[in-house]
């Protein structure tokens, strides 16, 4: 007599049964074919498959509940297995910032071009759970992640790794503009207007309106030490801005496709300070 196969879940069991018989419609069978229930051991829901009848073979039951089980993973668990590597490992974000983790890393889980809920994944989780049933004939969804997916919790935690990177280098750059935009707003204008063109080896140069140089001691002098130390030449222009602290700031062809951050950090510091232009006479 064939065993029946469980499959278990400590968490949202509905899920599990919803999944089966959507699978059960999208085969064309119904429920009536499939002898199944739901039996409980301790606070473990089991779906219960037994006897399967003449429309349904054993191993296409098996590969049905395999599929199940890999889709509830990939898909409907990913932010449950996300969150714990963040309560785990980043416990001391407050709930808003873990949200924000959480938020990304699960976009890019869920992003077909990232790779990681591709097909070859998917295919290589249900070959899992197609050995353990051939095996054991029963399958914990918790169990089976913890112990024979470590590799998918592995790179779960690095992608949160990554992200919490990422999300540590936004909110430092945050709070820094914060602070620069703070400086130039208490500042009283020392220059009515000033022009950022790109000079020879797209340099910035510094222009009054009528096309006459402005000197800076930021931007002075600096061109072999930024090419000899590697100085970064794009800070150096900010600091400048923020010292001249023009009543108007204009931004000609050129620089804002070139140095599409620096612009960025400019637009972010002098707010509507800022005009763009696409072609004068200093543009050229």
């Amino acid at each position: 007599m064939q065993e029946p196969i469980l499959i278990g879940t400590k968490n949202n069991p509905e899920l599990l049964i919803d999944k089966f018989k959507h699978e059960i419609a999208t085969l064309g069978l119904e429920e009536k074919d499939l002898a199944y229930k739901i039996n409980y051991k301790g606070d473990i829901a089991f779906l219960d498959c037994d006897k399967p009848g003449r429309t349904i073979s054993t191993e296409k039951l098996k590969n049905l509940l395999a599929k199940i089980v890999t889709n509830i993973i990939m898909d409907d668990w990913a932010h449950i297995l996300v969150k714990k590597v963040i309560r785990d490992q980043y416990y001391y974000f407050n709930k808003e910032e873990k949200t924000n983790i959480e938020d990304t890393v699960i976009e890019i889980f869920k992003d077909k071009e990232s790779g990681y809920s591709t097909t070859e994944r998917k295919n290589k989780v249900m070959k899992r759970v197609l050995e353990d049933l051939d095996k054991h004939q029963e399958l914990v969804l918790e169990g089976f992640v913890n112990f024979r997916l470590k590799d998918l919790m592995f790179e779960i935690e690095k992608l949160v790794d990554s992200s919490v990177d990422e999300f540590i280098m936004e909110k430092e750059y945050l709070e820094f503009i914060r602070l620069l935009k703070y400086f130039v707003d208490i500042q009283e204008p020392k220059v009515e207007e000033v022009n950022i063109t790109l000079g020879e080896n797209d340099f910035f140069n510094l222009v009054n309106k009528d096309g006459s140089k402005i000197e800076s001691e930021y931007l002075n002098g600096f061109t072999i030490d930024y090419v000899d130390h590697n100085i970064n030449y794009e800070d150096l222009l900010i600091s400048a801005l923020i010292t001249l602290a023009p009543r108007y700031l204009v931004v000609h062809l050129g620089f804002e496709d070139k140095y599409k951050d620096t612009y960025k950090t400019i637009k972010n510091v002098f707010g509507k300070k800022v005009g763009c232009c696409k072609g004068c006479e200093l543009c050229k």
